[in-house]
């Protein structure tokens, strides 16, 4: 079995002050995390990174056994370094080995089967794939779905492909757009995969192309990422409808005789849906009544007078809303519940007035 190995050394001023933001990131895309004397090492199904913060600069070596995997973790350290620096630039340079351009290994094409609305404001599309095992997995929940400019069946020459520099090479017809989303539900041996599309004024790439789709239309699927719930003595699931699709996946996949709360921030009574969940657990639906999306309070409000005190050395919880409710949860449960950094995942999904690409520019503070 061959290794490939590739190094690079980045001109990092902060890298101090930012590693920790760098590792947590890294956690949260499908990597484990071996702390090491002045260092961190990272496994993957990808391969592995040591990652050397040293004097003002970052040190970077990887290594993998296959040539698809190699370039997809020299992709993944780019352009998860890369937000976290933004709005400054670091240049990537990777020096070692060279194997040409390859399609990304978690590429998988998705044609739909079957669209519903388990909501008004939800549609929901059921996917038909091949090799879906390494999706099918309760810690990483979440995807990123390319979206080709017409609808119909794509071959896998219309996605792109990664350099040696880890960098994309976009087929001929131009960048695909794209976007993250819950995995709702995921069937390995029927070859099913189920998201759903929340319906909202102003639609971005995503819900414009979820909402004109029909049987047969490709979209091209990459990851999983995103951490799932950790085994715990109770837990808490807190989302608007965006996190709703993890919450429910969640409360599927926990033991029977799990014990919590669901705090979920609906529109209105029509979008209540009904979830399966453990029987010791109480489902809250709290809706906006009028309310724009992004500027509610119920989440936290409702939060607040929850009784969480016989329970916060052992919770569990999992955050998954706008960016402004997101911040106000995650700094109650850290700051007045003392919920560690190891029991709380938390998610801002969106944030309002902004698009993913807004986001990405303004880098990791805006999130």
């Amino acid at each position: 079995m061959s290794t490939y190995t590739a190094s690079a050394t980045l001109d990092f001023p902060d890298i101090w002050q930012e590693f920790q933001n760098i590792t947590d990131l890294l956690c949260a895309h499908n990597m484990e995390h071996e702390p090491r004397k002045d260092a961190a090492f990272f496994s993957s199904p990808l391969g592995t990174a040591l990652l050397v913060p040293e004097n003002g600069q970052l040190h970077i070596h990887v290594t993998a056994n296959q040539p698809a995997s190699f370039n997809r973790l020299k992709h993944d350290l780019t352009i998860l370094i890369d937000f976290i620096t933004q709005p400054k630039t670091i240049e990537f340079d990777w020096a070692g080995d060279a194997i040409g351009a390859t399609y990304p290994p978690d590429l998988r094409i998705l044609d739909v089967l079957e669209t519903a609305h388990p909501s008004p404001g939800i549609r929901r599309i059921r996917f038909r794939g091949e090799n879906l095992a390494q999706y099918a997995v309760p810690d990483q929940i979440h995807c990123r779905l390319m979206f080709p400019k017409t609808h119909g069946k794509h071959s896998q020459a219309q996605w792109p492909k990664l350099d040696d520099n880890g960098k994309i090479i976009w087929p001929e017809g131009g960048k695909l757009a794209s976007r993250i989303y819950t995995i709702r539900k995921i069937d390995i041996l029927a070859g099913t995969l189920d998201i759903d599309f929340v319906i909202h004024k102003s639609p971005g790439p995503g819900i414009s192309w979820a909402m004109a789709a029909q049987p047969g239309d490709s979209v091209g699927m990459l990851g999983p990422a995103g951490n799932g719930p950790k085994p715990a003595s109770e837990y808490l699931l807190i989302g608007d409808e965006t996190g709703l699709p993890g919450i429910a996946r969640i409360l599927e996949g926990l033991p029977t005789n799990a014990r919590g709360n669901a705090l979920i921030e609906v529109s209105d009574k029509s979008e209540i849906q009904i979830l399966n969940a453990p029987q010791g657990f109480q489902i809250h639906w709290l809706c906006r009544n009028g309310d724009a999306p992004g500027t509610s309070t119920v989440l936290i409000e409702k939060l607040r007078i929850l009784d969480l005190s016989a329970h916060s050395d052992t919770l569990f919880c999992w955050v998954g809303t706008e960016y402004t409710g997101f911040n106000d949860i995650r700094s109650y449960l850290r700051t007045e519940i003392g919920i560690p950094k190891s029991r709380l995942v938390a998610f801002a999904h969106w944030r309002r007035s902004m698009s993913e690409e807004d986001v990405i520019a303004a880098g990791s503070e805006k999130i």
